[in-house]
């Protein structure tokens, strides 16, 4: 599986792409990391007639060999202060600067790639999870929804109700995004009625290989079962 590197709606993109494929998946990565770090995945994710992108984030952060990313900024003091302290940052009511229109230039991209496919599913890890669930209020066409180690943030714009399945994982120690704010997303997209658990697991703020197998799962579900 070659990737291509390419551009779409003004967004860098490492693609795997197979001819004919009708379904697409799109991985959006967290804070700091790049569109290389979850690629790696695709290798126990990859699924018949699918294609799948990994985009870079809009941000440039000074961080790693190869440069982080992140979709919108984060107070990293503030968050620090929390986790010197042992707590976690309620972010229900956050709006973070510049959040509207990194989720505007999303929905524009996922938009564009989905003219192409039958299914398409969309998810991400933490700052890619929060981006997700947001799209998931704003696109039409979507098959599916990652959510793995999210939070609730700017609850307000949770509108829209609709019956799309996700799948949810966050770790019960997580020391980065609290465990309850997991658990108020949760609550807040089954509330909409949109169709998922959330997988817990004993661990941090990372995918552990269970919540891996979790994911090809559900993608078998929504792509692989007739």
């Amino acid at each position: 599986m070659k990737p291509i590197l390419e551009e779409i709606s003004g967004l860098e993109v490492l693609s795997v792409k197979n001819s004919g494929a009708k379904n697409a998946v799109i991985i959006f990565h967290g804070y700091g990391a790049n569109m290389h770090d979850l690629f790696p995945l695709i290798e126990m994710w990859a699924k018949p007639e699918t294609d799948f992108y990994f985009p870079n984030g809009i941000l440039k952060l000074e961080m790693g060999a190869w440069g982080g990313r992140a979709w919108f900024p984060i107070d990293m003091q503030k968050l620090q202060m929390f986790m010197m302290r042992g707590e976690h940052r309620n972010m229900d009511e956050d709006v973070p600067e510049g959040y509207e229109a990194t989720i505007s230039k999303l929905e524009e991209f996922v938009k564009e790639i989905s003219k192409n496919y039958e299914k398409v599913i969309i998810g991400g890890f933490s700052q890619g999870a929060m981006c997700s669930s947001h799209l998931l209020m704003r696109l039409e066409k979507l098959t599916g929804v990652i959510l793995l180690s999210g939070n609730l943030v700017n609850q307000k714009a949770f509108t829209k109700k609709g019956s799309i399945p996700f799948y949810q994982s966050h770790g019960k120690s997580d020391p980065v995004l609290g465990f309850a704010g997991a658990e108020r997303l949760n609550k807040k997209l089954n509330d909409l009625g949109y169709q998922g658990t959330l997988d817990t697991f004993e661990g941090a703020h990372e995918i552990p290989m269970s919540v891996v197998n979790n994911v090809s799962s559900f993608l078998d579900r929504l792509i692989v079962a007739k």
